[in-house]
């Protein structure tokens, strides 16, 4: 072994490999046969340990956020299904919306916001933000020890994500 790989091999614990590992001017196909035999031969420690440490490195943690702005604008322009025309959250809809928003027995939705975004012709942030007040709601109403049914979450879905915020103390 020559000393850049030295150095890393004798790595303490995860963080140190990855302060070492960012220095080093190895090539990455090195690197990833080094962290292997230092996992297996010399520590405790697994690959969760150094992906942990290498999440919180200040360089990695630059690297990926780059181009995220980017990226998010994307996202929501691909899923924008409003047709340059306001949605108008009248009775039907938000009751509709309630029916939809269910979850299955792992807690997951079974519509996706994408799906409820282009089903109500609007925007996955709006969704979020209808979710957002169904869960107060069911919160408010878990906490009276009241039954949670459409029209009691609806009477209070009406009201803004402030409002409800403020109910649910």
């Amino acid at each position: 072994m020559n000393k850049g790989e030295l150095k890393l091999f004798d790595s303490k614990n995860p963080k140190e490999y990855i302060m070492n590992s960012v220095k080093s001017r190895l090539d990455p196909s090195k690197k990833a046969a080094l962290t292997k035999l230092w996992l297996t031969k010399k520590t405790k420690y697994t690959i969760e340990d150094i992906k942990y440490a290498r999440n919180r490195h200040p360089y990695w943690k630059k690297r990926k956020g780059k181009g995220g702005l980017e990226r998010t604008q994307k996202r929501i322009q691909e899923h924008d299904y409003t047709n340059n025309v306001p949605v108008i959250w009248d009775k039907e809809n938000l009751k509709e919306f309630i029916n939809m928003n269910k979850k299955d027995k792992n807690s997951i939705y079974i519509n996706k916001d994408f799906e409820l975004a282009k089903h109500f012709s609007t925007t996955i942030p709006s969704i979020q933000y209808l979710r957002r007040k169904h869960n107060i709601a069911l919160k408010i109403l878990t906490k009276q020890k009241k039954n949670v049914t459409v029209k009691r979450v609806y009477d209070l879905i009406v009201y803004s994500e402030q409002v409800l915020k403020k109910k649910r103390k």
